[in-house]
């Protein structure tokens, strides 16, 4: 390995159960690391030698695994593949993620999980067990957070800060969907308009078989007042959903229209609502499911 060729990373996620391992895992996921969450022990000094050996792989630049009070053979021989880490083509980090025993506690009360360590439902037993067998692990921790007060938006940035990487886009990846009722519900919406109140280009002479895209139909749709009143309201109210759903850490965004064949209607006004969000900053992306298909009703 060149001088000029970056080291390879391995990121090693640990820590308590409920302390946040795979909300972190997907942050690292996203920041462009391959993500394998309850990596095997037993699998790591064949995972280096491969790891090390490959170039051509996108994402072999940087690795993050969990690994954790799961594997106990990770536990019981962990001093030994500290050391086979301390590979000098590598770049190690260790993250360790903790939490108070009464939060670890309420946490497990509220999701209704079992804790890997309390088959019987001794959720303290198990944490207190879990501490004390991976402490050797957290003593050569590189990198520590204790999670007790944090929420899962600010653990992400949390993690992006201790770990020095850069902070994801603050802008949505938004997808404006039209669609037909005639052809089902678009199961990945996030948030679904029904536009079938507005009038019908479908039941207009010279219209009804033009797609939603021509000039004369939007035109027609657009010039309705019952569809002016409605963007003015649909614009405030997507400004607030925007803001709260980037408050909270939202990434990805699905908005669909929908009419009765997915042809007019949906068409013009997920068109509309498309490039009003991209003039406000977002990343959008306008896709028509169902404009050439045929429903026999607009």
């Amino acid at each position: 390995m060149t001088s000029s060729q970056p080291r390879k990373e391995i990121l090693i996620i640990s820590g308590l159960s409920g302390a946040g391992k795979s909300t972190t895992l997907h942050v690292l996921e996203d920041s462009g690391y391959f993500a394998i969450d309850n990596f095997p022990g037993k699998l790591l000094p064949k995972f280096l030698d491969l790891f090390i050996s490959q170039t051509d792989y996108p994402h072999d630049q940087k690795v993050a695994l969990v690994m954790d009070a799961r594997d106990t053979e990770f536990l019981k021989h962990f001093p030994k593949y500290h050391q086979l880490l301390k590979r000098e083509q590598l770049k190690v980090r260790i993250l360790f993620l903790d939490a108070r025993d009464e939060i670890l506690l309420r946490r497990f009360s509220e999701t209704r999980r079992r804790h890997p360590l309390a088959p019987r439902g001794q959720v303290l037993v198990g944490v207190q067990k879990e501490r004390k067998l991976l402490r050797p692990i957290r003593d050569r921790a590189t990198h520590f957070i204790d999670t007790s007060a944090l929420s899962t938006h600010i653990l992400k940035k949390t993690v992006l800060q201790c770990l020095r990487l850069p902070a994801m886009t603050s802008a949505l990846s938004i997808q404006v969907l039209s669609f037909g009722y005639h052809f089902g519900l678009p199961t990945e919406a996030d948030l679904i308009f029904d536009v079938r109140f507005l009038s019908n280009p479908h039941f207009v002479p010279k219209l009804g078989a033009l797609p939603g895209e021509n000039p004369k139909v939007k035109r027609y749709v657009l010039e309705k007042k019952e569809t002016r009143d409605f963007l003015k309201i649909l614009q405030k109210t997507l400004r607030f959903l925007l803001k709260s759903y980037l408050k909270e850490g939202k990434a990805h965004l699905t908005i669909a229209f929908g009419c009765t064949g997915g042809r007019h209607r949906s068409v013009v006004i997920a068109d509309r609502v498309g490039r009003d969000l991209i003039r406000w900053g977002s990343h959008v992306t306008i896709t028509h499911r169902d404009m050439t298909r045929s429903s026999g009703g607009d």
